[in-house]
C-alpha cells in the first residue's frame, strides 16, 4: 500500500523499459519452465535469470558485477519484472551458473527461437536477405607453452597428492620437483629466450622431471583403488592421464613432429587453434563462430566449431539455423569469397536450401556471372556491414573471450551476446517504426 511503483517512478521511454515491453515473457516462461520441477524449493523466476543474463552482456559484466548492479539499479530491477523497489538480497551469483547449467544449450536456444518469433510476429524482423560470416571466439586461457603445460600439470599432481596424505597415509616417498622444476622454468623465460639451443635441453630436462612426477602419481593412483579409495584415486588418475599426453606431445615437438589433438590448456583440453590468415593476431586458440545477419542488423542465426573448419562448409547450418528460428529460408545469401565454391556446387545448395538467389563473389580472375547484376551489388554492400557488428559483439557483449567452460560455453556465450546486441537493436528498430506510424497519421489527418 505504501509502497513506491516503478510505474509512477521511472522515465517509461527509458531503453530497458521499451527493451522490456518488447520481449515475450510469457513465451519464455512456456519454453522454459520444462526445465523446472514443481517439486523442492521454489526455483528464481524465469523473467529474471533471462533478463539478468541480457543485461549481463548487454553491459559487459561478470557474474558478481552483474547481481550488485541489479540490486543497486531501479532500472535493473524492473527490466527483470519487480514493479517496486528491491532492498534485500534478491539472488547470489551462484544462482547464474546454476541457471545455464540447468538450461543447456538447448534452453538458450529456445530463449533464442521465442524472442526471434515474437520480433517477427510483431513485423520487425525481415528475412529477405541475409549476410554470413565467421569469426574467432576465443578462450580464457593463456598462450601455451609446452614449458609452461609442463609445470602446471605437475604442480596440479603434486597439490592433488598431498591433498591424498591428509586423508590416506601414503608409505612410499614422493618427489615433487618443486624447487629444481621453478628454477628451470625461470631459466627457459629469463634466460634461454634467445638461446634456442639452451631452450630446448631446458625443456628436456623439465620434460623428464615432469615424466617421474607422473609416473609417481600413477603408482600413488594404482594404490589408491586397490585399498578402496576410488574417489580419490579417480582424480588422481584423470591428472595423470592429462600429464601422460602433455608429456608425449611434447616429445613429438622436440623430435620435430608435429602433434596430434594438441593439448593447449589444462582446464580447457578441447580448445582448438584458429587461424584466420591475418598478421595480428596470427592465430588465436577457441572457437569458430558462424554469424548471419540481416539488413536491419539482427542476428538471426549462429553456429560454433570447435575446430579449424573452411568458411563455405558452415553455410548450410547457419541457413538451417536461420529455418529453425524463423520458420523460413532466406530469400538470398551473400558472403565473402571465403564461402566461395565451383558454380555447380552453388546451385545444388542453393536449391537444396530453399533460396532464390547466392551473391557470393569468385576467387581468381574469372568474375561471377550475376557479378554486374544490381542485385547481386547491393548484396555484397549488404555483407559489409556485418563486420562492424562481429566488432561491436566482441569489444561490448563479451565476444572477445569466452569464460564459460566447455564446448557448450562456447555456443553459450553466442547466444547471450547476440540476444543482448539483438535486443538493442530492436529498441531502435521499433522507435523508428512508430516514428513513422506517428508521421503517416499526421500526414493522413492533413
Amino acid at each position: 500500500m505504501f509502497e513506491t511503483l516503478f510505474s509512477d517512478l521511472l522515465n517509461q521511454e527509458h531503453e530497458l523499459l521499451r527493451a522490456a515491453r518488447l520481449i515475450d515473457w510469457d513465451g519464455l516462461h512456456d519454453a522454459l519452465s520444462s526445465y523446472y520441477s514443481p517439486l523442492g524449493r521454489q526455483g528464481k523466476s524465469i523473467r529474471l535469470m533471462v533478463g539478468i543474463h541480457i543485461l549481463k552482456h548487454r553491459y559487459d559484466c561478470s557474474d558478481e558485477q552483474a547481481v550488485e548492479m541489479l540490486h543497486e539499479n531501479a532500472y535493473w530491477q524492473c527490466f527483470c519484472g519487480f514493479n517496486s523497489f528491491q532492498s534485500g538480497q534478491i539472488l547470489e551469483a551462484t544462482s547464474l551458473v546454476k541457471f545455464r547449467n540447468r538450461i543447456g544449450t538447448e534452453g538458450m536456444k529456445q530463449i533464442e527461437a521465442v524472442l526471434l518469433r515474437a520480433w517477427s510476429s510483431m513485423g520487425l524482423v525481415k528475412t529477405k536477405r541475409v549476410a554470413v560470416d565467421t569469426t574467432a571466439q576465443p578462450k580464457n586461457i593463456a598462450y601455451p607453452t609446452d614449458a609452461d603445460l609442463l609445470h602446471r600439470i605437475r604442480e596440479k599432481i603434486v597439490k592433488q597428492v598431498k591433498r591424498v596424505r591428509e586423508e590416506v597415509t601414503l608409505r612410499k616417498p614422493f618427489r615433487t620437483y618443486v624447487r629444481t622444476g621453478k628454477k628451470l622454468l625461470l631459466g627457459i623465460k629469463k634466460f634461454h629466450r634467445r638461446n634456442p639451443e639452451g631452450r630446448k635441453e631446458a625443456i628436456k630436462e623439465l620434460k623428464e622431471m615432469t615424466r617421474h612426477v607422473v609416473e609417481q602419481a600413477a603408482r600413488v593412483a594404482n594404490s589408491l583403488y586397490s585399498r578402496g579409495f576410488k574417489e580419490a584415486g579417480r582424480e588422481l588418475n584423470r591428472l595423470v592421464s592429462l600429464g601422460k599426453r602433455i608429456v608425449n606431445q611434447t616429445k613429438q615437438v622436440l623430435s620435430g613432429e608435429s602433434p596430434k589433438n594438441r593439448i593447449y590448456s589444462l582446464h580447457e583440453p578441447d580448445v582448438a587453434v584458429i587461424k584466420k590468415g591475418k598478421s595480428h593476431p596470427d592465430c588465436e586458440f577457441g572457437a569458430i563462430v558462424a554469424l548471419a545477419k540481416n539488413d536491419d542488423g539482427l542476428i538471426l542465426s549462429h553456429v560454433e566449431y570447435q575446430h579449424n573448419v573452411a568458411d563455405v562448409k558452415t553455410l548450410g547450418r547457419v541457413i538451417t539455423g536461420i529455418k529453425a528460428n524463423m520458420g523460413q529460408p532466406p530469400r538470398e545469401v551473400t558472403g565473402d569469397r571465403g564461402f566461395d565454391q565451383s558454380l555447380k556446387k552453388q546451385e545444388n545448395c542453393r536449391r537444396r536450401w530453399g533460396v532464390k538467389r547466392i551473391a557470393i563473389p569468385k576467387k581468381g580472375k574469372r568474375p561471377h556471372p550475376d557479378s554486374e547484376a544490381s542485385w547481386f551489388r547491393k548484396a555484397l554492400k549488404q555483407r559489409v556491414k556485418i563486420e562492424p557488428i562481429i566488432g561491436h559483439l566482441k569489444s561490448d557483449h563479451r565476444m572477445n573471450r569466452c569464460r564459460y567452460k566447455g564446448a557448450a560455453g562456447d555456443t553459450v556465450n553466442v547466444v547471450w551476446a547476440t540476444l543482448a546486441w539483438n535486443t538493442k537493436k530492436m529498441v531502435h528498430l521499433h522507435r523508428q517504426k512508430e516514428e513513422k506510424q506517428t508521421l503517416r497519421e499526421m500526414k493522413r489527418a492533413a
